[in-house]
């Protein structure tokens, strides 16, 4: 077994805007916990790919936003889809309050859902 990379290439990663358009137009699993909401659209590429939204309205300081943001894509890492998805995280006002912990609960939640509707 190797050992898992620790980045998040840009293969994993919703890159501009006509990948976040197809996503909110065409979504086809949507999942929510107490962290925020997941929306996704199924993928023809052999792997899945990220998109986070921590608005500046719902987490005011930056260094919480790239808090959220880094446990958000670290979980994506670990954890992947049971098939391949476009998915994007959206924050949930109050997200930043939320322990670390907390946030991965929140998040394993929202993966069990996305992958049960994909069956």
């Amino acid at each position: 077994m190797s050992l898992m990379s620790h980045k998040f290439p840009k293969s994993s990663r919703l890159l501009n805007a006509g990948d976040y358009s197809l996503v909110f137009n065409k979504t086809t699993a949507r999942a929510a916990a107490g962290a925020g909401t997941v929306i996704g659209v199924k993928s023809e590429r052999p792997d899945s790919r990220l998109g986070i939204i921590v608005a500046k309205k719902n987490v005011k300081l930056a260094a919480q936003r790239n808090r959220v943001k880094r446990i958000v894509r670290d979980y994506f890492r670990r954890h992947p889809l049971a098939e391949p998805m476009d998915i994007i995280f959206l924050a949930r006002k109050g997200v930043a309050e939320r322990t670390n912990q907390d946030l991965c609960s929140d998040l394993s939640k929202i993966w069990r859902k996305l992958d049960q509707q994909q069956k």
